[in-house]
């Protein structure tokens, strides 16, 4: 028993013995002994760096998205409405023209021409409406002798419409009605119907090609005239029919049209016709302007006296009206 206590305070020495050779640095833990009764034992130790504490887990993140950057909006800007078609509206243009000549001395002659032509035109169509007369007395005084003549009594009429099929082609009927006395044609009614095509159609020029058929009455004065080798007073015929016409804006104060139409016979024996019309207008004012025309007529079936070609040459003033 003694032996056993004796070993146990040796070992109780040993221990301390080995605690006071441990470095200053080291720290000796005693699981069984308290802080306190170590800080007693061991009086000069340093005291060990505290261990800093472990630094708080971080939890898993996901990383962030790139910031998503929405496309710069740029404002809608509402164009323009365009205007609403409108069509330009119709309009009359056209002149009225009279002419009067006398001459007297050893001949005395008289002649009246009256005429008028008029157009209604819109974008889509076209009405043409024409009329002239024309009357040419001469008187003669030969020994005492009074002697009149007339040297010439015609007039005509007519209307034509045209209605455009496309921007370029377009297409008429017609009537025409005239009286040649000379010629003893009594009436001659016309009734045609074509194609056409625009050339050129601007504000200031305009110039049309076309062709058709006509359907022509003929009436003639007693005795008639010889067609087909026979005298006839009535006759009716088809025609071809071949055409051109412009009309051109030369300056502000002057203005040309022409017309040139040939009308060959489906009939045999039943001739040709033709006609040409070209006039020139030049402004005084906004009202009058002094006209020069030239007309000519072919008729194949014309006979001596009468000659086939007749060639009119007129001089005038005309009234404007519309436009």
């Amino acid at each position: 028993m003694k032996q056993a206590f004796v070993l146990l305070l040796a070992a109780l020495a040993g221990s301390a013995a080995l605690a006071q050779e441990v470095p200053a640095t080291e720290s000796v833990v005693t699981p069984v002994v308290a802080p306190a009764a170590a800080h007693d034992a061991a009086p000069d130790a340093t005291p060990a760096p505290a261990t800093p504490p472990a630094p708080a887990a971080v939890p898993a993140t996901t990383p962030a998205a790139a910031p998503v950057v929405a496309p710069a909006v740029t404002p809608a800007v509402t164009p323009a409405l365009a205007p609403p078609y409108v069509p330009l509206a119709g309009r009359w243009d056209g002149d009225f023209n009279a002419a009067f000549t006398f001459t007297s001395g050893n001949n005395n002659s008289q002649s009246l021409n009256l005429g008028v032509d008029a157009v209604y035109q819109s974008p889509d169509d076209k009405l043409s409406l024409y009329a002239q007369y024309l009357e040419t007395r001469s008187r003669n005084v030969s020994n005492g002798v009074v002697t009149t003549s007339l040297t010439a009594l015609q007039w005509r009429a007519g209307t034509r419409y045209d209605s455009n099929l496309t921007p370029e082609v377009f297409g008429f009927v017609g009537l025409d009605f005239s009286q040649d006395q000379l010629q003893l044609l009594a009436l001659r009614s016309v009734a045609s119907t074509g194609l056409g095509y625009h050339l050129v159609k601007t504000t200031a020029d305009q110039w049309d090609v076309y062709g058709g058929v006509t359907y022509r009455m003929d009436a003639y004065d007693e005795p008639g005239v010889m067609i087909s080798d026979a005298l006839q007073t009535r006759m009716i015929t088809a025609e071809t029919l071949m055409g051109e016409e412009s009309s051109h804006k030369l300056s502000d104060t002057t203005r040309f049209k022409q017309k040139f139409v040939l009308y060959p016979s489906l009939g045999s024996g039943k001739g040709t016709r033709a006609t040409l019309d070209a006039g020139l207008m030049v402004d005084i004012n906004k009202t009058f302007s002094l006209s020069v025309k030239l007309q000519g007529r072919y008729d194949s079936l014309a006979e001596a006296p009468v000659e086939k070609y007749d060639l009119l040459f007129l001089t005038g003033v005309s009234v404007k009206f519309g436009g």
